[in-house]
């Protein structure tokens, strides 16, 4: 396991430093690791983030089977936070906007946005303000896609 924490350790610095190749390659690395053990919780959360890397890095294609595999294995741990599960579907969303698939971005999108609504308290908690950024960015994109 301390492999595994050493590589997405190194992975988030190197998205830090910009250096999204190098970030996707040792979360990789990591997933592969994770995808041996048992910890979806874990791995789902590892490829939601490499999925991310994907996107900003102009390879949202590649990050495709990640989307629907993060939102899986999320699902099989009843304990996974409702943050986590709204990051995933806004994950998808990012992804399918990125190659073009407006029409399922904004179910997506519209998806997220009914997922962050209902975590008004926990973004209260996080920030100090009843703004609720997850709507709000939902809220935008969809219309941005031509959606209501």
């Amino acid at each position: 396991m301390k492999e595994i924490a050493a590589l997405l350790h190194t992975a988030r610095a190197a998205r830090d430093a910009g250096d999204l190749a190098a970030a996707i390659d040792h979360q990789s690395v990591a997933i592969e690791l994770l995808r041996a053990g048992t910890n979806p919780l874990a791995l789902a959360h590892a490829l939601r983030h490499r999925a991310d890397m994907l996107i900003e890095s102009g390879r949202a294609e590649e990050a495709e089977p990640d989307c629907p595999q993060a939102l899986w294995f999320y699902a099989q741990v009843p304990e996974t936070p409702p943050l986590d599960i709204a990051n995933a579907v806004r994950c998808a969303a990012c992804q399918a906007e990125a190659v073009g698939d407006v029409a399922g971005a904004i179910d997506l999108w519209r998806d997220a946005r009914t997922r962050y609504a209902k975590l008004s308290d926990v973004f209260e908690a996080m920030t100090g303000s009843p703004a609720n950024p997850g709507v709000a960015e939902a809220t935008m994109r969809i219309e941005a896609l031509g959606g209501e």
